[in-house]
């Protein structure tokens, strides 16, 4: 979906992110798009109309991340909604998130992103986490 599209939606958009964990390590992204720009979350984006939602985030990480994942339960549904200056709905997802777990690959950041790291879950404080995706990662640990 182009940039221009998922400004000012008609419609909320639908979206999926994915909580990745490596023994005691979770997967991050630095964002390289708005909403968030540069700020550190989940890896994820959006589902296209012909895609069901695990299918869509197992090609995000694909294309986010460079690895594969197996995709398990749904986490949480969440709403973000960004409003502009004069009070407009400038972005609306509504997000599931989901528990994953590696699979093949070579964790490289491409597409829609800065960095992606594993990082300790003791050290997640560090990376500016909205209070919500540390949520999400704390409600996917088994």
């Amino acid at each position: 979906m182009a940039e221009e599209q998922r400004k000012y939606p008609s419609s909320p958009i639908i979206g999926v992110g994915a909580v990745i964990f490596r023994k005691d390590e979770v997967l991050l992204v630095r964002r390289g798009k708005p909403p968030l720009y540069g700020r550190w979350s989940l890896p994820g984006g959006v589902v296209h109309p012909e895609e069901d939602m695990k299918s869509a985030l197992k090609r995000e990480v694909r294309e986010e991340c460079g690895i594969d994942v197996e995709v398990f339960d749904l986490i949480d549904i969440f709403e973000y909604i960004e409003k502009d200056e004069e009070n407009r709905v400038k972005y609306h997802y509504i997000v599931f998130d989901f528990r994953a777990e590696p699979g093949g690959g070579y964790l490289k950041p491409a597409s829609d992103i800065l960095e992606a790291r594993w990082v300790p879950l003791s050290k997640l404080e560090g990376y500016g986490l909205t209070d919500k995706v540390i949520e999400v990662i704390n409600k996917g640990k088994r």
